[in-house]
């Protein structure tokens, strides 16, 4: 039975983080960002995702926060969390295959090591091209998954 609420809360996860990617009401912002403003970036959504403020995110929480944040996004035509995209969407709900919760330090270094991933030269500043590819990518992938190709 658990596994059942898991399986449909991650669904539901993905249908959310799938529908925000595809708004037009909240386009993507592309610009150039550095290892410290994503460090920030990961602090302000680490807030937004423990609702509870108890200093832990966990599985459920993500997955709430999450669609109430990309609900409100879509329906005041305004992004309200930045980073909180389809493509964090989709790495937050990879991170949490593994994990029922994580603390602040955890979450903070599963984003760097992600935003280092993405940092193809390595020069700690993700290039709007940098952002460009890892968002075609994805969509490759997702294309490849569904078995349909992404406009």
């Amino acid at each position: 039975m658990k596994a059942l609420v898991y399986s449909a809360a991650l669904f539901a996860f993905s249908f959310a983080a799938q529908a925000g990617a595809r708004s037009a009401a909240s386009p993507v912002d592309l610009s150039p960002i550095t290892r410290d403003q994503a460090l920030k970036r990961a602090d302000s959504l680490f807030l937004q995702l423990d609702l509870n403020h108890d200093g832990v995110v966990t599985r459920a929480e993500a997955l709430q926060a999450t669609f109430q944040l990309k609900m409100e996004a879509k329906a005041t035509g305004r992004d309200v969390a930045p980073g909180i995209g389809g493509h964090t969407a989709r790495f937050l709900e990879h991170h949490f295959e593994g994990a029922e919760s994580m603390d602040r330090r955890q979450f903070e270094q599963a984003m760097l090591t992600h935003f280092d991933q993405m940092d193809l030269n390595h020069d700690g500043v993700l290039s709007t091209d940098e952002r460009e590819q890892a968002k075609t990518g994805e969509r490759s992938v997702n294309a490849a998954l569904s078995g349909g190709h992404h406009p």
